[in-house]
């Protein structure tokens, strides 16, 4: 049994050790790839790190739009890599080190930049406007529901980097979806107040309001309790 044990510890270590360097392989490809908005900061290693925070940032909510999970998971682990890497070798001041912020605008230029890369057909093309309710939901369960006439992306984005909606609490990490897209520009308000009693988003999420139409709400939440009779 002595032997079996200490087999299971050696494959543990061992499968340990390749997930980090098969990490380490991938953030270094990502790195090289990575050029600083800044390219002449006095403090070269920690300016590219800490843009190399923001672009997997924004990736990861790109490929949240896609529900291309495992590569959500990929730009995640690179998220949390840049960080720890950042304050290795951040510059301290009197009050500690700079903490990793993205204001909107800038979120916004990155995301810019970023599609045009990786969807450069789409980016030329002038589509309509997306008109879609959205729904962010935090570790805790709590969720928030919001409405964009433009790419929802762009509209996560603001909301994570400018502390809103799920994120003014402090949450990192929040899953968000589309829940209805193609929605007539006049109708969002109808649709978003649904939502929100549907999803109980006033009362037990991040909604402080139950929305601009109170009849639609009502709705919601008469589904909502309709659902959960049904499957008492």
């Amino acid at each position: 049994m002595a032997v079996g044990f200490l087999q299971r510890w050696r494959d543990v270590r061992t499968k340990a050790a390749a997930e980090r360097a098969d990490l380490q392989r991938r953030f270094d490809a990502f790195l090289a790839e990575t050029e600083p908005f800044v390219p002449n900061s006095p403090h070269p290693k920690a300016a590219l790190y800490r843009h190399a925070w923001k672009r997997a940032a924004v990736l990861g909510i790109i490929y949240q739009r896609q529900s291309d999970l495992a590569r959500v998971a990929h730009y995640q682990q690179l998220e949390k890599l840049a960080g720890e890497q950042y304050f290795k070798v951040a510059p301290g001041t009197l009050y500690g080190k700079a903490p990793l912020r993205m204001g909107e605008k800038t979120g916004m230029r990155l995301l810019e930049i970023e599609m045009q890369r990786l969807f450069p057909t789409r980016a030329r093309q002038r589509a309509r406007p997306l008109s879609c309710i959205y729904i962010g939901t935090c570790d805790q369960g709590r969720v928030y529901v919001g409405q964009t006439v433009g790419a929802p992306e762009s509209r996560w984005v603001q909301h994570r980097f400018g502390g809103t909606g799920p994120f003014k609490n402090g949450e990192q990490y929040v899953k968000w979806e589309v829940i209805e897209g193609g929605i007539d520009p006049a109708k969002l308000d109808e649709r978003e107040s649904y939502y929100i009693g549907l999803y109980d988003a006033h009362k037990r999420g991040y909604n402080e309001t139950k929305g601009n139409n109170w009849r639609a709400y009502e709705h919601g939440v008469t589904d909502r309790a309709n659902s959960k009779s049904k499957t008492a």
